[in-house]
């Protein structure tokens, strides 16, 4: 029994010499490494710098897009709003002449009724949440027309007066309105023509063109709805 374990060792070893070889020749050629290879060396590669920063987010980005930006030179001169005449004033005319109030129903008045007696009464038709004051027909009708009216001059801001709002009763304090919607419906602004009045108490009479619609007065601020361009005033008892 042991004679043939010994048997068959012998066996497989001769067999596996026999596939390997029995030289270092043959094992050589199996398993030697040429000559012109070279084992690879792991060797760390400096990065180059690259020309191309970094991308960056958020305010940074802000930041340095900002730090790029060539700064515009201040304007050397202001700004002036003194337009030469021409177009500019051809728009405002036109516009003016688009938002003046258009009367429901005209009503003619011919030169002979001239100047037309009108009263605070007769202003307005009412008033309109969407719109405001409601202009009666007889007042746009009136519009440029020369009317006569009789009313008391508001406390006035000088004592020399070029201008002054025509009251229906006397008041204590000037009634400058800051929009077209605070204007009352008993007042009209009146312009006097290229004369200077003191202040009364007593009640006046006035004639001259009506202007209507809503306007602000350069000079003052002051904004108003109705407006009298005055050619004669009389103090009244």
């Amino acid at each position: 029994m042991l004679k043939k374990a010994r048997d068959y060792l012998l066996i497989g070893m001769g067999l596996c010499l026999a596939a390997c070889g029995t030289s270092n020749d043959s094992i050589n050629r199996i398993t030697a490494i040429p000559e012109n290879q070279t084992r690879a060396t792991a060797t760390a590669t400096p990065l180059t710098p690259s020309s191309t920063p970094p991308a960056v987010s958020g305010f940074a980005a802000l930041a340095e897009a900002a730090a790029r930006v060539t700064p515009i030179a201040a304007t050397p001169t202001a700004l002036s709003n003194s337009l030469p005449a021409g177009n500019a004033q051809q728009i405002a005319a036109a516009t003016d002449a688009a938002m003046r109030p258009v009367p429901r129903t005209l009503i003619n008045f011919t030169e002979a009724e001239q100047p037309v007696p009108i009263t605070f009464d007769e202003f307005y038709d009412g008033y309109s949440i969407r719109e405001g004051l409601i202009m009666s027909d007889k007042l746009t009708s009136l519009d440029g027309q020369r009317v006569v009216m009789e009313g008391y001059m508001a406390p006035p801001l000088k004592p020399e007066l070029d201008f002054f709002v025509l009251t229906r009763v006397r008041l204590a304090f000037c009634p400058f309105c800051s929009t077209a919607a605070d204007w009352p419906d008993d007042i009209a602004l009146v312009y006097l023509d290229d004369t200077v009045i003191a202040a009364t108490l007593n009640p006046v009479r006035i004639s001259g063109r009506l202007e209507v619609g809503a306007s602000v007065d350069q000079e003052t601020g002051m904004v108003s709805l109705v407006r009298i361009y005055v050619d004669n005033l009389e103090i009244l008892d």
